[in-house]
Parts: structure tokens; sequence; C-alpha cells
């Protein structure tokens, strides 16, 4: 039997969650990377928050649509 360890507390989570939900609102558009930066926690938590049916994410990015929002994909290198 596995013990489920808890990292953050229910106050946490419930930040977490308004944040990110406050983000997307103001961004439909954006990544999950981005939602989880700003959330402040990584995209792996939020996704266990999906799955729990709290959170509902944006659709991953294919990798077509990833190269193109790369700087290398417009000839403007960083």
């Amino acid at each position: 039997m596995t013990i489920k360890r808890r990292l953050y507390s229910d106050e946490k989570e419930q930040e977490f969650l308004t944040r990110a939900i406050a983000y997307m609102e103001k961004n439909p558009k954006t990544t999950r990377g981005k939602v989880a930066l700003y959330a402040g926690v990584g995209v792996s938590v939020l996704e266990r928050f999906e799955i729990e049916g709290r959170l509902t994410l944006p659709p991953k990015l294919t990798l077509k649509q990833a190269r193109a929002t790369s700087p290398w994909a417009k000839g403007h290198m960083v």
C-alpha cells in the first residue's frame, strides 16, 4: 500500500488554482507552461488538478506549434 504525500496545504492548492484560472481567463490562447509559471507550480501539479477535475488546461502544443513559437523559426535568433 502506498502512502500519498501532500506537498501543499489546501490553502496553497486553492491559491494555485485561482491564479491559474485567472491567467487562463485573461489569456485564453496560452500554453500550459505559461499557466504553470504564473501559478507558481509545475505543469505536473496542474495536470494532477486536471485529473482530479478541478481545472481544465489548454491542449498540449503539437511539435509544429511549438517550433512556430520559437524565435529561431522567424529568423530572429536570441
